[in-house]
């Protein structure tokens, strides 16, 4: 198994972000990004729908899985929350984000 393979990914029922499964080692391990968090690193625009969530979500996993690894290296049985913190932005990759959300929203 990989460093990080992804099990399977999903919106929860109240929209708000994404909760994923990652085999990590001999286990595996939930984690969850809230919208919030979509929106501030990744520039997911307010009011996106479930499926433009998961597309973000999917454009952006090789960055989210080794900040998740990072986070936990072995699975354990609770969902671990990934925070703003956890990637550490500076003002440039904002920026950043928001131009290219910006840009593939108008597309």
């Amino acid at each position: 198994m990989s460093r990080h393979t992804l099990i399977w990914a999903a919106v929860p029922h109240t929209s708000d972000g994404i909760v994923f499964e990652l085999g990590l080692g001999r286990g595996h391990q939930r984690f969850y990004l809230s919208r919030d968090l979509l929106e501030k690193v990744f520039g997911l625009e307010r009011g996106a729908s479930d499926a433009r969530q998961l597309e973000c979500f999917y454009i952006h996993s090789s960055r989210i899985f080794a900040q998740a690894y990072e986070k936990r290296v072995r699975g354990g049985s609770d969902t671990v929350q990934l925070q703003l913190a956890d990637f550490n932005m500076d003002d440039d990759d904002r920026r950043r984000s928001r131009m290219h959300a910006t840009v593939r929203h108008a597309a």
